[in-house]
């Protein structure tokens, strides 16, 4: 236990020293080298395979997200919620303000199409409803919100106080914090479905429909598979958008962006200048050698400049560390320890004659070494005199 709590105080402290010199990660006020002028008040861009921000603008400054709130509300859903189970609409849900699916009260609508209705159409009323269903109330599900928040993904400054995004002074996050969730919610197959879904038919008992996707890349960038945008007058035009090419998937958020285009010029520039200077590339270990206390992932996602040459050093210990060009540390981790083998334990009690032909045998070691001691010492004090 203390050789292991050893190896995980290096490593914290490593990766302190590592975030603190690494030229490819940066947590600060500029674009890390983008020419050109970028509108949105704060910005992050992440390595959604990694978790790495990559560059960023303004990344943990506390600002309203709009309606990017309902990835939050969609994800707990997802993770909790069975897909065909019966909602019933509350009043409170069909006089939600602000965007909505015009539910009507009383109607019994399945967990899934009110997703369909949170996600592709933006609907407030879908997300009250889910939120009533799932925790009772708004303020109840608010703070099952934060809970999940703080305590399963791990962030530290967003603080949410309904599953909508309709503006509240203490409903706040960071561009950073918004970054992980995308990045986490995006690993769940149906979240990502949801998200990448362009237009869906809508029946309901007031109206039927097709309801289409909000977001305003989805439809015209190959790149782009979602996830949502948001507006309240507040908060300014909010954007948070996921891009693939090749093996490297990134997450933007933008916040605070004076006009919906320039939310998007924002994020297609943010999304060209990542794609051209960074990459994410993955380590295999089918040719190491198997290691007796510690286990190989399949593969370990690395943020790198693009094209960079990379290569990794495993200690006896366990600590994977990465480095780039020029020895640039890259990465530096520790892999799994394998469980100890619980093999059975047998006793038997030894027969009478036994014992005693042990306990003679003992006797006889006892006077052996007691000889052997008394040679010694005598040895010394001839030498000694």
């Amino acid at each position: 236990m203390k050789v292991f709590s050893l190896k995980l105080l290096v490593i914290a402290v490593i990766s302190m020293i590592f975030l603190t010199v690494s030229p490819l990660f940066v947590s600060s006020s500029s674009s890390s080298g983008m020419t050109g002028g970028i509108y949105s008040e704060a910005y992050a861009v992440m390595d959604a395979n990694t978790g790495e921000v990559l560059f960023g603008n303004n990344i943990n400054k506390p600002m309203y997200p709009a309606s990017i709130t309902k990835m939050v509300t969609a994800i707990i859903t997802i993770e909790t919620q069975e897909m065909d189970d019966v909602v019933t609409v509350s009043e409170k849900a069909v006089n939600a303000i602000g965007t909505r699916v015009y539910l009507l009260e009383g109607e019994e609508v399945t967990v899934q199409q009110l997703l369909h209705g949170l996600m592709v159409s933006s609907g407030n009323d879908a997300g009250i409803a889910l939120a009533e269903h799932i925790a009772g109330s708004v303020d109840n599900f608010a703070d099952k919100m934060n809970d999940f928040l703080q305590n399963h993904i791990g962030v530290k400054n967003t603080h949410f106080t309904n599953p909508h995004g309709l503006f509240d002074e203490k409903h706040v996050t960071t561009a950073k914090d918004m970054a992980e969730i995308s990045a986490y919610a995006m690993k769940n197959e149906a979240f990502r479905d949801l998200v990448s879904t362009g237009s869906v038919e809508w029946v309901g008992e007031g109206w039927e429909t097709v309801l289409y996707n909000h977001h305003p890349l989805l439809r015209d960038q190959e790149m782009v598979i979602g996830i949502k945008n948001g507006y309240v007058r507040k908060s300014g035009y909010t954007l948070a958008t996921a891009a693939v090419k090749d093996d490297t998937e990134l997450i933007i958020i933008t916040l605070s962006s004076p006009s919906r285009n320039h939310g998007v010029a924002d994020t297609l520039k943010l999304l060209d200048y990542a794609f051209a200077h960074y990459e994410t590339q993955w380590l295999t270990f089918e040719n190491e050698s198997p290691m007796a206390d510690f286990i190989f992932p399949v593969k370990v996602p690395v943020s790198t400049n693009k094209n960079e040459e990379i290569t990794f050093t495993i200690s006896d210990n366990g600590l994977l560390t990465v480095r780039g060009e020029e020895n640039r540390l890259i990465s530096f981790s520790a892999l799994e320890e394998r469980e100890p083998l619980d093999l059975p334990f047998f006793s038997y009690d030894l027969p009478e004659n036994t014992k005693k032909e042990e306990n003679l045998s003992s006797n006889r070691a006892d006077a052996h070494n007691f000889t052997d001691w008394l040679f010694v010492t005598g040895f010394l004090f001839l030498s000694l005199r």
